[in-house]
């Protein structure tokens, strides 16, 4: 745009022509010696989980948080208490639980209104929480503890390892915050897939997958929490499943152990 010979740079004409940007087909995985890449499109054997990411006191408002990143997994957690409750008194403490995803969480994007997915999550979460937590001791009696976990991507429509990575993240902020627990709680994702069980599942293992199971986890405790399962499958294939989820929560509840021992 030039008016008497002055130019508004602000405004720059865009190209006549634009072409879309073309990326190359990624590579299929090859399967080595080991059998390392067979049946998984990342390169994952059946038992393999994906790397964690986690990290605690991020949210400098809360009494406790952590954040945490599995895959495409990623949520944000914080806990504000124990603190005083108001009446009715109760003998035992009361923890709220509340998942909110964030509108760009999953694709398509979530309008930023009502939502049906967040209370069924919710409860879940509560269910594999509660075993963990201490509630009957003198810290909690008349108290309140909120626990807030933000989804800032997820695997829709495959919620299991959102919940699974859930449990993980709340237990590490609970511990962030000081809050006395039985044990570090922590979550597994395994589907029942043609080639057999996968443990922690991608979006598309966990569509294609004739049945899922989330395992709520105290591995130093060697006790189940919570389970969760949809679809349909043998009895059999349900006990391997269990199994190889338990097998994969040490390694997760190393992760987090390690990461609250450098925090301290």
């Amino acid at each position: 745009m030039s008016i008497q010979g002055f130019t508004d740079r602000r405004r720059l004409p865009g190209p006549e022509k634009s072409f879309p940007t073309v990326y190359d087909a990624p590579e299929e995985p090859t399967t080595t010696g080991n059998g390392k890449g067979k049946g998984r499109a990342d390169g994952r054997e059946a038992a393999e989980m994906r790397d964690v990411f986690l990290n605690s006191g991020l949210i400098s408002q809360a009494n406790g948080s952590a954040y945490i990143e599995c895959g495409s997994v990623k949520i944000a957690c914080a806990v504000y208490g124990p603190r005083a409750k108001p009446p009715p008194y109760s003998p035992q403490g009361t923890v709220n639980v509340e998942i909110k995803f964030a509108p760009f969480a999953s694709h398509p994007r979530r309008a930023p209104l009502r939502d049906t997915e967040p209370p069924h999550l919710s409860h879940l979460l509560t269910q594999s929480l509660l075993p963990a937590l201490t509630l009957h001791l003198s810290q909690h009696p008349k108290s309140v503890t909120d626990i807030w976990l933000l989804v800032l991507q997820s695997e829709s429509p495959s919620l299991e390892s959102t919940l699974a990575a859930g449990l993980s993240v709340a237990c590490a902020a609970l511990a962030d915050a000081g809050v006395a627990l039985n044990g570090l709680g922590v979550g597994v994702a395994v589907a029942k897939t043609e080639e057999g069980i996968a443990v922690d599942p991608t979006g598309r293992e966990a569509r294609a997958g004739g049945a899922r199971v989330t395992l709520g986890v105290l591995p130093a405790l060697d006790t189940l929490t919570d389970v969760w399962m949809t679809g349909q499958a043998s009895v059999a294939d349900v006990l391997g499943m269990v199994d190889c989820a338990v097998a994969a929560s040490a390694g997760v509840h190393g992760r987090v152990a390690g990461v609250l021992a450098g925090a301290v």
